[in-house]
């Protein structure tokens, strides 16, 4: 299986700037109401600075110019009063828009994680926990700052933009006319810096999500580092990674910069032809001072959103390729399908049966790691899986308990293809115990808990009786309520408090991959001890290094080839002297 690591860039986002828009915009939907409003505010608020200068226009040409100081007083009263208002509405929908943007990023990141949740293992298999990460926390971060400017910034200078405008013309079409000499030469400027630029801001968020996925490794690993004095290494490694992502960034930033200068250039140029226009218009006694005046701060004002414009989308094609990310996330699809007519699968026996069964992974589809497996796991029995390392033994495991799909073939749980079986029900069946089992930070209750949520007290300390757990959980100062992670037990009380966790949950099979491979001889016993309770009278698979550990098991598997080479009980493989009895001495001879 193929796996995109920290040094591999992620692959480019397909969807078009247009439609990653629309879709950052149709959150606003169940929000329209207040939306409208909001508008209503930006449009009355952006009404008001486009007509200031009218005000400051009339004040010369009429009120000085006639020596009406009431009129003067009235004028000055109106703008005060309008630019009072303007500052509370700007307030108010300032706190609307807070409230608007944190409940979509809500439930954005609710969406997002939900929909983690259904998809499969290869998901997860294929691609560093740190590149996951970024998604669900840093490029929804940016969404927010994205849903943020949107509104507040982004639609407010629009407005503004196209109120000036409309007014320009109204008041002065050919003063008009001499500011938008420049547009196209603008417009043309944009376009062809915003088709390079998305390139670039995708390559930046890929370098960022290839550092989050470094540190993330350089903490899971940490122990690695520091016991092979490698933390030299892991920081010149931590610095090339960060390299590029300070270098992807300053490419995307100075091409974005290009339109400050672009802007600035036209602004300037616009001023020199307003002011030819002007000297034109006043000659020929079409243009009173107070126009001249207003017309002034309306080339302000005009360029003020231009250049606010042209700022924000160095951000806001920034925080569009990070919602395209998100938005991916969220559009995978799992590999894994439940049936539309999927049934609850009812588990009375627990016979389990591999029929001709074949499995690749789905991006090397012609490298088969099983080839055509048959068999039948009788209810109650004990099979052991044993076989060199990337044989099979775990794919079986994650095919019965339907991480994964097979390309083709069936399994069955009591006469039941699993493929037809909701996916909740089935891994109600089946408990599986891993080489290192997870635990949650919170406490040891907690923890038991999720093998059955509405579990009883009296029901974990059964659990914990029959596991041979009770002792040590007593023996701690807070008992069950004792706070846990998976720094602070060990590998062996992980193990214990994982069995006590399945045997709560009261699964009819139960798969143990390498369950014991990582504990001392001593732990092993109590482990041992634990998993003969958990497996009595259960359906049981035991994938195990260890051959000691499944010499009592009703049948063993040797995997290997793709397939089973040899099977049947310890004492049978032995005297065949084949694969297993190889295996098996080699072991005998390593411990004496």
């Amino acid at each position: 299986m193929a796996v995109n690591t920290y040094k591999k860039d992620e692959e480019s986002i397909t969807a078009s700037k247009k439609s990653l828009f629309l879709r950052v915009l149709s959150y606003y939907g169940k929000y329209r109401l207040k939306i409208v409003l909001v508008i209503f505010m930006v449009v009355f608020c952006s009404g008001v600075l486009v007509v200031i200068p009218r005000f400051a226009q009339h004040a010369i040409d009429v009120d000085i110019a006639n020596k009406d100081l009431h009129g003067l007083y009235l004028t000055m009263g109106i703008s005060i009063g309008l630019s009072l208002l303007t500052w509370l509405f700007f307030v108010l929908r300032e706190h609307m828009l807070s409230r608007i943007t944190n409940e979509i990023v809500y439930e954005i990141r609710k969406e997002a994680f939900s929909h983690l949740q259904t998809l499969s293992l290869y998901y997860f298999d294929s691609r560093p926990t740190g590149k996951i990460l970024s998604r669900l926390v840093s490029d929804v971060s940016s969404l927010k700052d994205m849903l943020t400017k949107l509104i507040s910034s982004l639609i407010p200078n629009v407005i503004l933009l196209v109120g000036i405008i409309t007014v320009m013309f109204i008041s002065n079409w050919g003063l008009a006319l001499s500011v938008f000499v420049v547009v196209p030469f603008l417009v043309l400027s944009i376009y062809f810096i915003t088709v390079k630029g998305f390139k670039n801001w995708e390559n930046f968020r890929a370098k960022n999500s290839n550092m989050n996925a470094y540190m993330h490794e350089s903490y899971s690993g940490i122990k690695v580092i520091q016991a092979f004095n490698a933390e030299e290494e892991a920081i010149e490694e931590n610095n090339r990674v960060i390299t590029d992502v300070q270098k992807a960034w300053n490419k995307a930033v100075r091409r974005a910069d290009l339109l400050n200068i672009v802007t600035s250039w036209s602004q300037g140029l616009g001023y020199f032809v307003l002011y030819l226009f002007a000297v034109k218009w006043l000659k020929m006694g079409e243009s009173s001072v107070g126009e001249l005046v207003a017309f002034a701060s309306y080339i302000v004002l005009f360029w003020q959103p231009i250049r606010a414009l042209a700022s924000m989308y160095n951000q806001l094609t920034n925080q569009l390729t990070g919602a395209g990310r998100v938005f991916e996330l969220m559009d995978t699809q799992s590999i894994l399908q439940e049936a539309p007519d999927a049934k609850e699968l009812k588990v009375e026996k627990g016979k389990v049966e591999f029929k001709n069964i074949s499995f690749a992974y789905p991006d090397e589809p012609d490298v088969e790691i099983l080839h055509n497996v048959n068999f039948t796991a009788e209810p109650g029995q004990m099979i052991a899986l044993v076989g060199p390392t990337g044989a099979g033994k775990t794919t079986i495991v994650n095919l019965l308990v339907r991480f994964y799909d097979p390309v083709s073939g069936k399994v069955l749980i009591d006469g039941q293809d699993i493929a037809k079986a909701t996916l909740s029900s089935l891994r109600k069946n089946i408990g599986v115990m891993t080489q290192d089992p997870f635990l949650f930070s919170g406490t040891i209750r907690e923890n038991l808990l999720y093998g059955k949520q509405d579990a009883t007290n009296e029901e974990l300390i059964s659990a914990c009786q029959r596991i041979g757990l009770d002792e040590y959980i007593l023996s701690l100062p807070k008992g069950f309520d004792t706070e846990v992670s998976q720094e602070t037990m060990s590998q062996g009380q992980k193990q214990l408090i994982a069995l006590a966790r399945t045997l709560i949950a009261d699964p009819a099979i139960i798969m143990l991959d390498e369950a014991t491979s990582a504990i001392d001889t001593r732990t092993e016993q109590q482990v041992q001890a634990g998993m003969s309770v958990l497996m009595k009278g259960r359906t049981s698979f035991v994938v195990a290094h260890r051959l000691s550990t499944i010499v009592k098991a009703d049948r063993i598997m040797v995997i290997q080839n793709k397939g089973i080479a040899e099977e049947g009980n310890h004492k049978e493989l032995l005297e065949k002297n084949g694969l297993y009895a190889g295996l098996y001495k080699a072991q005998f001879e390593e411990i004496h």
